[in-house]
C-alpha cells in the first residue's frame, strides 16, 4: 500500500514532539497525557521507529519545549502555556528526553522556547533542508495540540506530512481519534509504523515509456 508522501523517490526525516520526562514519563508527571501515552505504550513505540531511521540513515529529530532560566522569557500568551510555567527549564531532567527514549548518536534536538509547535521559532526547518527533505513523519505527542500544530507549519513550509498514528498520543482518547479521523487527514497521511517502514524500503522503479 503507497502512502502519499512516501512514495519511492521521497526523503523523509521523523520527529519526534515533546517525549520528554516532565510531558510523558510517569515518574515526574501523572496527567491524562502520560497516562495516553503509558496505555498507547508510545514512547517504545517511538524508539522502535526512530531505530529504524537511523538504520536507512534518515534523520531523527527530537523536538522539545524548554523553558528559559528566566521565567520572564517564556511568553504566556495561552492557557497551555500558562500551566508550563515552572515546569520544563532548560537543562534541567524534565526538559530532558524520556529516560527510556535517549537521544542516540547522530539524532538531532530541536529545543523552541515559545510557542505550541517545533517549527516555531527554531532551526528545524534548517535541519530537514540541510538532509533535502521531502517528507516529515510525525510521532510522539500531543495530537491535539503540538503534531497538529506541527502538520500546519510543515505544510506551510512545503513538506509533506505523514503521522504515525500508532506511535503517538493525545491528551485523551476521544481527543486522539477526533484528530485522526477529522482534522489530521485534511493535512497529512495517516499511517502505522509498520507501514512507514514498508514504504521506507519501496525499490525505486524507472517507468519505461510505451510507445
Amino acid at each position: 500500500m503507497t502512502i502519499k508522501g512516501l512514495e519511492p523517490g521521497n526523503r523523509a526525516a521523523l520527529l519526534i514532539s515533546e517525549c520528554q520526562n516532565g510531558i510523558t514519563n510517569s515518574r515526574y508527571n501523572d496527567s491524562s497525557l502520560v497516562g495516553q501515552v503509558a496505555d498507547r505504550d508510545t514512547i517504545r513505540k517511538v524508539a522502535a521507529l526512530a531505530a529504524q531511521f537511523r538504520a536507512r540513515n534518515l534523520p531523527v529529530v527530537h523536538c522539545h519545549v524548554t523553558l528559559p532560566q528566566n521565567p520572564d522569557g517564556w511568553y504566556v500568551n495561552c492557557l497551555l502555556a500558562k500551566r508550563l510555567v515552572g515546569r520544563l527549564a532548560a537543562g534541567s531532567i524534565e526538559a530532558a528526553s524520556h529516560d527510556d527514549l535517549p537521544v542516540m548518536a547522530g539524532d538531532y534536538v530541536s529545543e523552541r522556547h515559545h510557542g505550541m509547535s517545533p517549527f516555531t521559532n527554531t532551526g528545524l526547518d534548517a535541519i530537514l533542508r540541510s538532509h533535502q527533505i521531502d517528507t516529515v513523519v510525525l510521532s510522539g505527542v500531543s495530537t491535539n495540540v503540538a503534531l497538529f500544530g506541527a502538520s500546519i507549519e510543515a505544510v506551510g513550509l512545503g513538506y509533506k506530512v505523514v503521522l504515525a498514528e500508532d506511535c503517538s498520543a493525545g491528551g485523551t482518547a476521544e481527543t486522539h481519534q477526533i484528530q485522526i479521523s477529522m482534522h489530521l487527514p485534511l493535512l497529512a497521511s495517516i499511517a502505522s509504523a509498520e507501514g512507514i517502514v514498508a514504504a521506507l524500503d519501496a525499490p525505486v522503479t524507472r517507468q519505461t515509456a510505451t510507445a
